[in-house]
C-alpha cells in the first residue's frame, strides 16, 4: 500500500492514470472502487483543492474517452466525476482545513442524508419508483433462475425491497465515502506522519450534540407512521453507518490499549462481513455509548505496543 500511495504522490499524471485505472477496475471487482476514490482524497489531503479538481477532471476524461470509444458514449466519465470524484474531494477539504476526522465523518452522513432528502423531494413515492426499476432490472432474473419458486414469493420480495431501497443505497454510499476517506488518510500518514492515522483514529469521538438528533430520528422512526416514518428510517440507516465507525475506533483503541493480540481485530471484521446488520447494530451502540461515556484511556498507554 505505501508503494501505491507513493505512486499516486509521484506527479498529476500518475495519480490521474491509477485513479482511472482502479475505477475502470472496479466494473470487474468493484472494491477497487475504494482505492479509485481514495486516491482523490490522499492528493485532495495533502496537495489541496486544486490538484484534487486536477485528478477528477483527467480520471474523468480518461473513463470518458474509453466509455466512447467501447459504447459510444462518454456519460461515465462525467458520471464518476460527480458522483464519485466531488464528494470524495470536498471531504478532503474539510478534512484537511479542519484537521478533524469527526467533522469529515459527519459531513459523509450529512450526504447520505441529503441523498435521501433529494429522493423523496424530487420522486412522489420513492417505493413505487424502486419497485418499478425492480421490476425491470431483478424480476426476470429471478424468474429465469427459480430460485424463490413462485411469482408471489418475487413479488413478496421486490416490494419488500423497494420500501427499504432509498435507505439501503444511501448508507451504502456513506459506507464507501467513509471507507475512501480513511484509506486516503492512512496513506497520508504512512508518507508522511507514521502512526499519525492510528492516532487519529483511536482518537475519534462524535459530538454528544449529534446524539440527541439521533435519538430523535430513532423516536420518528419508532413511533411516526407514513412517509415521515419512512424518511426517519433511512436517516437512521446513515446515522448507523457513522456510530458503527465509533464503534471500530473504540474496538481498535481497546485492543491497543490492553495489548490483546491482533486475532480480535480479525474476528471483529470477519463477524462484520458474514453478519454485517447484526454486528453492525452492536458497534453502533457502542459507538453511541462511547459517545457518552468515557470509555478511552491515554494513548500513550506504555501498554499501547502493537500496531494494528
Amino acid at each position: 500500500m505505501r508503494a501505491l500511495a507513493a505512486y499516486l504522490m509521484r506527479g498529476r499524471l500518475h495519480a490521474i492514470l491509477a485513479v482511472a485505472a482502479f475505477a475502470m477496475g472496479s466494473l470487474l471487482l468493484p472494491p477497487l472502487s475504494y482505492l479509485s476514490s481514495a486516491g482523490i482524497g490522499l492528493v485532495t489531503l495533502h496537495k489541496g483543492s486544486l490538484q484534487g479538481l486536477f485528478i477528477i477532471l483527467g480520471a474523468g476524461f480518461a473513463i470518458g474517452l474509453l466509455a466512447f470509444a467501447t459504447l459510444g458514449n462518454p456519460a461515465p466519465g462525467l458520471a464518476f466525476a460527480i458522483v464519485i470524484g466531488l464528494p470524495i474531494w470536498l471531504l478532503g477539504l474539510i478534512l484537511r482545513s479542519t484537521a478533524s476526522l469527526a467533522l469529515a465523518l459527519i459531513s459523509a452522513t450529512a450526504m447520505g442524508a441529503l441523498a435521501i432528502a433529494a429522493m423523496h423531494l424530487f420522486t412522489v413515492d420513492t417505493a413505487a419508483s424502486w419497485r418499478e426499476i425492480l421490476d425491470v432490472a431483478v424480476k426476470p432474473a429471478l424468474e429465469q433462475s427459480g430460485a424463490l419458486g413462485d411469482a408471489q414469493k418475487i413479488d413478496l420480495l421486490l416490494a419488500e425491497l423497494a420500501q427499504v431501497l432509498t435507505g439501503l443505497l444511501a448508507a451504502t454510499m456513506v459506507i464507501s465515502l467513509i471507507i475512501s476517506l480513511l484509506i486516503a488518510r492512512w496513506w497520508q500518514a504512512m508518507l508522511y506522519n507514521p502512526g499519525g492515522f492510528r492516532q487519529e483514529f483511536h482518537g475519534l469521538r462524535l459530538s454528544r450534540l449529534l446524539a440527541l438528533p439521533t435519538l430523535a430520528v430513532l423516536a420518528a422512526a419508532l413511533l411516526g407512521e407514513g412517509e415521515f416514518a419512512q424518511i426517519a428510517t433511512e436517516m437512521l440507516a446513515v446515522l448507523l453507518v457513522l456510530y458503527s465507525v465509533q464503534g471500530l475506533a473504540l474496538a481498535h483503541r481497546t485492543v491497543a490499549r490492553r495489548g490483546a493480540h491482533l486475532a480480535w481485530l480479525i474476528a471483529l471484521y470477519v463477524l462484520l462481513l458474514a453478519a454485517l446488520p447484526q454486528v453492525g447494530l452492536l458497534l453502533a451502540a457502542a459507538g453511541f455509548a462511547e459517545t457518552w461515556l468515557n470509555f478511552r484511556a491515554p494513548l500513550n498507554s506504555t501498554r499501547d505496543k502493537k500496531q494494528e
